[in-house]
């Protein structure tokens, strides 16, 4: 199977995505309709992922999660 013939990576892929991906796999993209597909998918799935509502922890956030947490005087950590 030459080149051409085989279907793209997801690392090609995600190349293609970043307008990296070299000539021979550029070439395969417009040639093959599974990994332009595929390709096509990707890109869509990051587009809608960077559009997500960026969220932060509340400001009491730490002060709830270290409640739960105990420690024992005199047990630091040795290396482990």
């Amino acid at each position: 199977m030459s080149d051409i013939d085989r279907h793209l990576t997801a690392e090609e892929i995600e190349l293609w995505a970043e307008g990296l991906l070299p000539a021979a796999g550029a070439i395969h993209l417009a040639q093959c309709a599974t990994c332009l597909a595929t390709a096509e998918r990707e890109r869509q799935f990051f587009l809608k992922l960077a559009r997500l509502e960026r969220l932060a922890p509340s400001d009491e956030f730490t002060e709830k999660v270290m409640e739960g947490v105990r420690i024992r005087a005199g047990t630091e950590s040795r290396g482990r």
